[in-house]
């Protein structure tokens, strides 16, 4: 029987919490033979690895496992990772520290449909739950019967909004939530999976869906067929008191977002991207060489560059639009409007400059004021 889909699971130095969470997998019924386990690591420091092959040894179906050295927080390297390892055509992602019912990946393999990304959730256990929760209890289900009523209700409120915000097609409903989130695998392809240049607690899984549904994608709750269940631990030490206040926030919030990231499953050169290069009479010699230097592109572009004043306008509606400039040009707020964000430049600064100008500007790092502003 094929590998249907991958469970990838995300850990860092909570061995207790993950074995607990690969015995709720070990205990999933009726997928014998369809899905495997990728366990990712952050760099733990402890017996994590012993945790994952003594697990290996007691199931019947294929673990794998991936680490790196630990610098800082990366999630998203970490579900990367278990993106290139994975073989099935459906991607099931979770966290070390969650635990989940018997029929959870059943659940969700019966949910699939094409196109739909699957955002379910987990409720959050208290400390005094979390630890009478014991091996026994997960391999035989039990742990269910520990959660008071009230709890395991929790997260009616939310399914109710979430089926809301699916009818009146929100932008940025159901939320995306790593610890449990299945994608299909050719949707992940087509965006280049997640963003590595997230580093810190929080806003990787918010830049997923918004690129997700750049490129297409419909997110559907998976709360009306199942949840997992979060182990209690402390906070990270990245975890900030307020959303606002998190380390990739102004990232998140950058100007100009590529549905298909550069640092992602692949590492992308801003050669490598799309381009669409609006010209200009004024300057034709940029906008010749720029034309020459990138992937041209009129087809779906990702980007399009509009080198001001031009007698063109932008045409690719999906295309994140950016106006070139002279740092003296008057772009007229009508037209820097229709862009994403219009880019500053010294005339005589060359094609060179301009390029690093951009590639600095769609990989998120912040150019020196006033060469970008922000279109309104």
């Amino acid at each position: 029987m094929a590998v249907e889909i991958s469970v990838v699971v995300s850990t860092y130095q909570r061995p207790r919490h993950l074995r607990r969470c690969l015995l709720s997998l070990a205990a999933q019924q009726g997928v014998a033979g369809q899905f495997e386990v990728i366990v990712v690591d952050d760099g733990s420091q402890d017996n994590t690895a012993e945790v994952v092959n003594r697990f290996r040894d007691e199931v019947k179906f294929p673990v794998k496992f991936a680490t790196h050295p630990h610098d800082g927080f990366q999630l998203a390297r970490c579900r990367n990772s278990g993106i290139r390892l994975s073989i099935a055509p459906y991607l099931l992602f979770t966290d070390g520290d969650c635990i989940f019912p018997p029929d959870h990946v059943q659940k969700h393999l019966a949910a699939r449909r094409p196109g739909v990304v699957r955002a379910g959730d987990c409720i959050k256990l208290d400390q005094a739950t979390s630890e009478r929760i014991d091996e026994d209890a997960i391999r035989g289900g039990r742990f269910l019967d520990m959660i008071e009523p009230r709890v395991r209700r929790s997260l009616r409120k939310t399914h109710v909004k979430s089926l809301v915000y699916q009818t009146v097609r929100h932008s940025q409903r159901p939320k995306l939530i790593g610890w449990n989130m299945a994608v299909w695998r050719e949707q992940l392809e087509q965006i280049n999976g997640l963003d590595e240049r997230y580093r810190g607690w929080g806003c990787e899984d918010d830049d997923l869906a918004h690129r997700l549904r750049m490129s297409g994608a419909r997110i559907a709750t998976a709360l009306g067929y199942t949840h997992g269940y979060h182990l209690w631990h402390p906070p990270h030490s990245t975890t900030p008191q307020r959303w606002h206040e998190g380390p990739n926030v102004a990232y998140f919030q950058r100007p100009v977002v590529l549905a298909r990231c550069l640092e992602g499953i692949r590492s992308r050169s801003l050669g490598q991207v799309s381009t669409r290069v609006i010209g200009s009479d004024e300057h034709p010699e940029l906008s010749r060489q720029l034309a020459s230097l990138l992937r041209e592109s009129t087809k779906g572009p990702e980007v399009e560059l509009l080198v001001w004043p031009a007698m063109a306008r932008f045409a690719a509606s999906k295309a994140c639009r950016i106006i070139i400039a002279d740092e003296q040009a008057d772009v007229p707020a009508v037209t820097a409007k229709t862009a994403h964000a219009v880019l500053r430049v010294e005339a005589r600064a060359g094609v060179h400059a301009t390029l690093e100008r951009l590639r600095r500007l769609l990989s998120g790092e912040q150019p020196a004021a006033p060469s970008l502003r922000k279109a309104a």
